[in-house]
Order: structure tokens, then sequence, then C-alpha cells
């Protein structure tokens, strides 16, 4: 019976880089937690998995604002910008460091503003982010709230907004809002958290020139019952038990409430399709 030559001499026998890169960065992925003890297995093993390390950036936890503080000065600007891709600030942040983080990781594509702390400024900051496509946000206090709502011409929102996909809005629901919806020519799903205004859906149905999705994400299950039925194929309701875990298995590529949705218009097109089928 034959023997591997690295076995009978004692020495450990090794995968093929390319096959240990996929194992450590899938490991990485489905267990995020495990990402600072993987960094020091050993040096390649570092570098494939310590950008995942700052792939996802949240201050969901205590402590978690000095971290964000630590890695803007322990790692250089053009690092955070090649690997951060998913920013969720959960809680109140200083906006000197919204701003130094946002002006730095110019690369995001998924931004969550849920710090209670959204203000018409951030407006001009977010104007670096380009690639940004998936953002959750008070749109209204975003314009200016009450006390100073404003709309720009649509010739002058950022590319921030203008290239976004999917668009998650919360906090007050207002007519003022319609015509925002229908400036967003690449928008193709767009949600509203815990709202539910018929003006507001069916402006946006209308309106949106590219929107597959509209979703109502309701995070207390009797209002799940709420909603009244809409015809239009591309409006559902998703239940959310825990947004900010939701959020984050989305930003790891999991099953999110956008998944959720698009799975519901999916059952509804194949059910439609029988449908015709029978009727043929």
């Amino acid at each position: 019976m034959g023997i591997d030559s690295g076995t009978a001499h004692g020495r450990v026998p090794h995968l093929p880089p390319e096959l240990e890169l996929a194992i450590f960065k899938l490991t990485a992925r489905f267990y995020p937690e495990m990402i600072h003890t993987l960094i020091l297995v050993c040096k390649r093993v570092c570098t494939w998995v310590e950008p995942l390390l700052y792939k996802v950036v949240q201050n969901n936890s205590t402590g978690s604002e000095d971290r964000i503080l630590r890695m803007m000065t322990s790692k250089p600007p053009e690092y955070l910008q090649a690997h951060v891709r998913h920013v969720a600030l959960f809680n109140f942040i200083d906006r000197r460091d919204v701003s130094r983080l946002l002006s730095t990781c110019t690369d995001i594509e998924d931004l969550a503003i849920w710090s209670g702390d959204t203000y018409p400024a951030l407006l001009d900051i977010m104007r670096h982010l380009t690639r940004l496509r998936h953002l959750s946000v008070n749109i209204f206090d975003l314009f200016g709230g009450y006390s100073h709502f404003q709309l720009p011409p649509v010739e002058q929102l950022p590319l921030s907004l203008v290239n976004l996909t999917h668009l998650d809005v919360f906090g007050t629901p207002t007519a003022e809002l319609c015509p925002f919806f229908g400036m967003l020519s690449a928008l193709t799903h767009l949600a509203f958290s815990d709202i539910y205004m018929p003006l507001l859906v069916q402006h946006a149905l209308d309106t949106c020139p590219a929107l597959q999705v509209l979703v109502i994400v309701w995070t207390q299950s009797d209002a799940h019952e709420e909603t009244p039925e809409i015809t239009d194929p591309r409006f559902c309701t998703v239940f959310c038990t825990n947004f900010n875990e939701d959020w984050e298995t989305g930003a790891w590529d999991g099953e999110d409430f956008w998944y959720r949705a698009e799975a519901i218009k999916h059952r509804r097109e194949i059910k439609g399709a029988r449908s015709s089928c029978s009727t043929v």
C-alpha cells in the first residue's frame, strides 16, 4: 500500500493555496465573529481575511464607536476606502466622526443611518459616495425635516442618491416626499419601515421608472395585518423581528428582508404564469 511521502516523513500535507483561500474566506463569511481568530493563523491567512474585518462596520454595541475611531487611526485611508463596503450607524456618533468616516470610506455600497441624528449637511458628506447602492435613512429629516424641508431639483441630486438601487425609508411619513421617488431613475427596490401611507405607496409605484419591488417592513407583528391589500404585483409586506440583525445578515450576503420580498414577488410570478397557462 502506497504511503504519501509527506506523511511518511512526518510533514503535514498542505492544501492547494486556492483551496485554502476559499476555505478561510467562506469561514470568515459565515462566521464573521471568527475573523479576529483567523488572522492569527499565519501571515497569508491574515492577508486573505483581514480585509473582511472591515467589510461591515457598525456601532451597535458598547465600545463599538471607539473601535470605529481606532480603525480610522490604525489603517491608512486608502486601505479603508478599498475594503469598507457596509456601514450602519445604530447609535449616536459625533457628527465630526461621521464626516470623517464617510469622507474616508468613499467606496461604501451600503449605508444605514439609524442613530437618530439625520441632518441636511449629510447630503454634502454623502456626495463622495458615488458607489452607494443601498441606503436606509430618515429621508424627511435628511431634506430638512419640519423646519426646513426642501427637495433639491433632480439635476442637483448627488450621485449617491441618483445611483441608488435599494432605499429603505423610515421616520415621518409625509406627502412632501412624493416627488422624490420619481427622481431616482435607478431605484429598483423601495421599502417603508413601519410606515404605511397609501398616497406615498401609490405615488412611488406610479412614478419610479425602474421599480421592481415595494415592501412595507413591519417590526411589530400586530401591525403586519393592518396594511390593506394593494393589487400591484410589485407590492408586498414582510415582518422583521430584528432590523439590526436583518441588516447585518444582508451585509454578509444572507437572506434579509429584501431577499424575502423578492421571494414573495417570485412566487406570485410563478402563480400568475401557471394561472395564465391554465386558461389557455
